[in-house]
């Protein structure tokens, strides 16, 4: 299965005071990414020097707050609206940031190198590395806006599949970034065309494997492995095939196992929001109940 690493948020000298804290990835069992949520006073941060890519995000902006901040002798002024972005690649020194009016809600997104080593691997993106992404800010782009709150939901709510859901996220982020902000120009034809559907014989390999291992740490790697294909080839290729991103579909089939487990009345709600490899029982309660319409507890009283 998927090896650990170390995606603690703080790493290096970009560490964000404990104060204003939200939520954080933290004790989630995520790789090749971190985030928190953050409210920002007004004031001033120490100078902060990044070992991995950070995306940050205005989930609840205040249009009266302006965002000032130097990284490398670079000057931006941003205003912090819903929806604007802040980009700092790694190795970058902001050794100023201030912030004029206080921010209720902001995604902080930490990148490492893994997402960006897995695309590098890929035709459509040679040669890719994190340190070519730009210092840059602005009021809005797409991608980062859909990626940062779907890893904003999962913060505010764990899925029995979110560790596959950020990774997929991770992936799809840094290959928004390599191919709208980032100072390599990839080749004509990059971005590739639509992509093919996973063949019959492997979809059954991946389908098979998911069903094998519900109660394990499921990564992208561990399915790309199963379809023989790249990470970000095979992700797509699987919805292509299904309908249905890979984190979705291991979603519902943990969800059928729950709700198999609960009607046979023999495991503990702990034990069985542990098979299904959420964090906690009240995390496992919170997302079957927005599943299925009731808390767990209830739907094995009425189907038990």
């Amino acid at each position: 299965m998927s090896e650990a690493s170390d995606d603690r948020i703080g790493k290096g000298r970009w560490a964000l005071p404990s104060a204003n804290l939200l939520l954080s990835s933290d004790g989630r069992r995520w790789t090749g990414i971190a985030a928190e949520t953050r409210r920002h006073s007004t004031g001033e941060l120490p100078e902060m020097i990044s070992d991995r890519t950070v995306v940050a995000l205005a989930l609840r902006g205040n249009p009266d707050a302006v965002i000032h901040r130097r990284g490398n002798g670079l000057h931006q002024a941003t205003r912090a609206a819903t929806g604007t972005y802040w980009l700092c690649p790694e190795g970058v020194s902001e050794d100023s940031i201030r912030i004029t009016a206080a921010i209720p809600a902001m995604l902080h997104i930490y990148l490492p190198h893994q997402p960006f080593h897995v695309l590098s691997r890929e035709d459509a993106f040679p040669d890719l590395d994190a340190t070519t992404v730009l210092y840059a800010a602005g009021p809005h782009d797409t991608w980062i806006t859909e990626v940062g709150w779907a890893i904003a939901a999962e913060l505010a709510c764990e899925t029995a599949s979110g560790k596959l859901l950020v990774e997929s996220a991770a992936l799809a982020l840094a290959a928004s970034l390599a191919h709208r902000h980032s100072g390599n120009r990839l080749p004509p034809g990059a971005r590739g065309g639509l992509p093919h559907a996973l063949d019959a014989m492997r979809l059954s390999r991946v389908r098979d494997f998911i069903d094998a291992n519900l109660d394990r740490d499921i990564g992208v790697d561990d399915l790309a492995a199963v379809a023989c294909l790249s990470q970000y080839h095979f992700i797509r290729a699987f919805k292509a095939a299904t309908g249905l991103p890979p984190h979705r579909y291991l979603g519902l089939r943990r969800l059928e196992r729950a709700k198999a487990l609960l009607r046979l009345g023999h495991m503990s709600l702990a034990d069985i929001a542990l098979a299904c490899r959420f964090s906690s029982q009240a995390n496992f309660t919170r997302a079957f109940r927005r599943s299925v319409g009731l808390p767990p507890g209830e739907y094995r009283l009425r189907f038990g």
